[in-house]
C-alpha cells in the first residue's frame, strides 16, 4: 500500500525538478544560486538560431509590458538556462536602475510576464545540449551623451550661436544631438560656414538655401527621421559631402541632385526599397557611395551610370548575385561586398583594372571567375568566411598582392599556391580544417618558405 503514495511522491519530486525559476537578481542572491555549483553544465556555445528563437520570445515578453516609448527609457538584463529539453530552468533578471521608476515594480511587472509566457514554453527543437546566454534589452528613448568636436572656429550651441559677434569667422556648426525637429534659422548668421552637423536630431523635414550659405562642403544629417519627401536642398556647387545615414529614406533622394559637385553620398542604414535604374540619374560625379545594411535584394543595373566612382559600400545587404553592370564602373578602387549571401561574382571581373581594395568576406563564394586574375592591380583581398574547399587558382595570379585573408573557410589542407604569390606580406589561416596544432610540424617546409620571404602568417 505504500508504493503508491510513494509513485506520487516521486512524480511530484520530478515536477519540482523541472519548474522554472523566475528570479530577479535579488532573488537569486537570496537562494544563494551560484551557476557554476549546478550539478549540469550550461554552456555558452550554441547554434545562433537557437539563440535567435528563445530571443525572439524573450523580446515579445517584455514588449508585453515595457513600451518603446518610454521616456526616458528602460534597460533589462536577462541571464537565461535552458535545458536540453528546450524549456527554461532559470532566469534571472534585473531592470536598469532608472529616474521616475519605482525599479521593484518594474522587476514585479516583469516577473509576472515572464512566469505567464515562459514556464511552460518550449523551443521547437531540443538543443544538443544545455545551454546558457546573456543579453540586455533596451525599451524606450535612450539617454544621449552629447559628442561635439573641439575645434577652432565652431559653434555648438544654439544660444551660443545666438549670442556670437564675428559670425564670418565661424566654419563649423556643430548642433548634432540636440533634439531639434526644425534647423534653427540661427544656422544662417554664418555664411562662411563649411561644414554643417546635424546628425541625431528628430527632424523628419529640412530645406536648406545654398545662397544664405554658399560656402557649405559638408552636411552631415545621420540618424534622423528624413524621407525623400521631406529634405529640400536648393541646387549648389559647393557641396561635397552629403551624409544621410540612417533615415527614413527608400530611394536616393531627389535633392541629392541638386548637388552638383557631391563626391561623397552616404545613404548606410536606410531601408531603399524603391531603388531603381533611374535611381542613379545626374550623380555622375559621385566618387564614394554608401549603402551598407541598406537591406538590398537586387543592385539595379543603372549602377553602371555612376561613372567617376571610386568607393562602392554594399556591406550587409541580402545580395546573391550582383549585376554585371557593376564592371562598367572602370574607375573603382575600392570595392566592399561583405556580409552578403554572393555566390558568385560578375563574369568580367577584369574590367575593374584599377580595383585594389577589395572585401568579399562573409558570403557564400567556393570558386572565382577566371576574369580575377587579371584584377592586377589588388594587393588587399579579403575572401575570409566563404565556402572555398579548393584555393582559387586566380587568386596566385595577383602579382600585386600584399595582403590576403582567406580564414574560416574549408581547406582541407594548407593551399600550396600561398607559395607562388611574389609580393605577399600578410596572409590569414585561421579557422581552416588543415590549421591545428600539429600545423607548424606538419606544413613546416610551406611555412618556412612563407617566413622566409617575410610573409606574416596569422593562424
Amino acid at each position: 500500500m505504500k508504493i503508491i503514495p510513494l509513485f506520487i511522491l516521486l512524480l511530484f519530486a520530478g515536477s519540482l525538478k523541472a519548474q522554472s525559476h523566475i528570479w530577479t537578481r535579488e532573488d537569486a542572491k537570496k537562494a544563494n544560486f551560484h551557476v557554476d555549483l549546478l550539478p549540469v553544465s550550461y554552456t555558452t556555445t550554441f547554434p545562433l538560431e537557437t539563440s535567435e528563437e528563445f530571443s525572439e520570445k524573450l523580446g515579445a515578453c517584455m514588449g508585453s509590458v515595457l513600451s518603446e516609448r518610454a521616456d526616458p527609457g528602460i534597460g533589462v538584463f536577462v541571464q537565461v538556462l535552458i535545458n536540453d529539453r528546450g524549456s527554461v530552468d532559470y532566469l534571472i533578471f534585473d531592470a536598469e536602475q532608472s529616474k521616475g521608476y519605482n525599479r521593484d515594480s518594474l522587476n514585479q511587472l516583469l516577473k509576472t510576464a515572464f512566469e505567464k509566457d515562459l514556464t511552460k514554453w518550449q523551443m521547437a527543437s531540443k538543443p544538443e545540449k544545455p545551454f546558457q546566454f546573456m543579453t540586455f534589452r533596451f525599451f524606450g528613448k535612450r539617454i544621449v551623451h552629447r559628442e561635439v568636436r573641439q575645434a577652432d572656429s565652431s559653434v555648438t550651441t544654439i544660444k551660443d550661436a545666438q549670442a556670437f559677434v564675428d559670425t564670418l569667422k565661424i566654419k563649423r556648426i556643430f548642433f548634432n544631438q540636440l533634439e531639434l525637429t526644425a534647423m534653427p534659422d540661427v544656422v544662417y548668421r554664418f555664411p562662411n560656414a563649411e561644414e554643417l552637423y546635424l546628425s541625431g536630431n528628430n527632424l523628419e523635414k529640412l530645406a536648406i538655401d545654398f545662397a544664405r550659405l554658399p560656402r557649405l562642403k559638408q552636411l552631415h544629417l545621420q540618424n534622423n527621421k528624413l524621407t525623400g519627401e521631406g529634405l529640400v536642398l536648393s541646387k549648389n556647387k559647393t557641396l561635397e559631402v552629403l551624409n544621410l545615414r540612417e533615415n527614413k529614406l527608400t530611394d536616393i533622394p531627389a535633392a541629392a541632385r541638386n548637388c552638383k559637385k557631391v563626391s561623397s553620398l552616404w545613404l548606410g542604414g536606410n531601408q531603399l526599397k524603391s531603388l531603381s535604374n533611374r535611381s542613379f540619374r545626374k550623380l555622375k560625379q559621385v566618387k564614394d557611395l554608401n549603402f551598407y545594411k541598406s537591406e538590398l535584394v537586387v543592385l539595379p543595373r543603372g549602377i553602371r551610370r555612376m561613372k567617376n566612382l571610386e568607393v562602392l559600400d554594399l556591406y550587409y545587404n541580402r545580395f546573391e548575385s550582383l549585376p554585371n553592370s557593376l564592371t562598367r564602373l572602370k574607375k573603382l578602387t575600392h570595392l566592399a561586398i561583405s556580409h552578403n549571401q554572393l555566390k558568385t561574382l560578375p563574369a568580367k571581373m577584369n574590367r575593374l583594372k584599377n580595383v585594389h581594395t577589395f572585401y568579399a568576406h562573409h558570403n557564400r563564394l567556393s570558386v572565382l571567375p577566371e576574369s580575377v586574375a587579371k584584377m592586377r592591380k589588388v594587393n588587399i583581398l579579403d575572401l575570409g568566411f566563404n565556402w572555398f574547399t579548393n584555393f582559387p587558382a586566380e587568386v596566385a595570379s595577383l602579382q600585386d598582392l600584399k595582403e590576403l585573408d582567406i580564414s574560416s573557410n574549408n581547406f582541407p589542407d594548407f593551399p600550396a599556391k600561398l607559395l607562388d604569390i611574389k609580393k605577399l606580406d600578410k596572409v590569414y589561416l585561421q579557422g581552416n580544417p588543415f590549421v591545428g596544432k600539429d600545423m607548424d610540424i606538419k606544413y613546416e617546409h610551406q611555412l618556412g618558405v612563407l617566413k622566409g620571404k617575410n610573409v606574416e602568417v596569422f593562424y
